[in-house]
């Protein structure tokens, strides 16, 4: 038997490729019911119980698969990952997190201790 269906519904798990995004959201539920909760049913059976479940959404949940908003979360989470590594990158500075090492002190000879008499 299948898992039941989550109480909510994460954009992550809706479409994660631009280039799979249908101009219907049907279809784009279809997608992520496949994926996420039958991956081994066939097409017929998966169009049965697509369909209730489809039925049984809200307009708000329906909401989440048209096109315009995938693509803006997907565009939303690149922005965000580029935004991340920068970050991360400008927290060790431009040259990496390695110490600065200076050639003009290694090459200093070693003070001399006078022996005492």
């Amino acid at each position: 038997m299948a898992r039941s269906q989550s109480k909510m519904i994460r954009a992550a798990m809706v479409v994660d490729d631009p280039n799979m995004v249908a101009w219907l959201p049907y279809l784009n539920f279809l997608r992520f019911l496949k994926r996420n909760f039958y991956p081994r049913t066939d097409l017929r059976r998966l169009l049965q119980v697509g369909l209730i479940r489809w039925i049984a959404l809200s307009d708000a949940q329906k909401r989440l698969f048209e096109p315009e908003r995938i693509l803006a979360r997907v565009a939303r989470r690149q922005r965000n990952k580029r935004r991340r590594r920068l970050l991360r990158r400008a927290r060790h500075g431009q040259k990496g997190r390695g110490a600065v090492r200076r050639p003009i002190y290694d090459s200093r000879p070693k003070p001399r201790r006078r022996k005492p008499k």
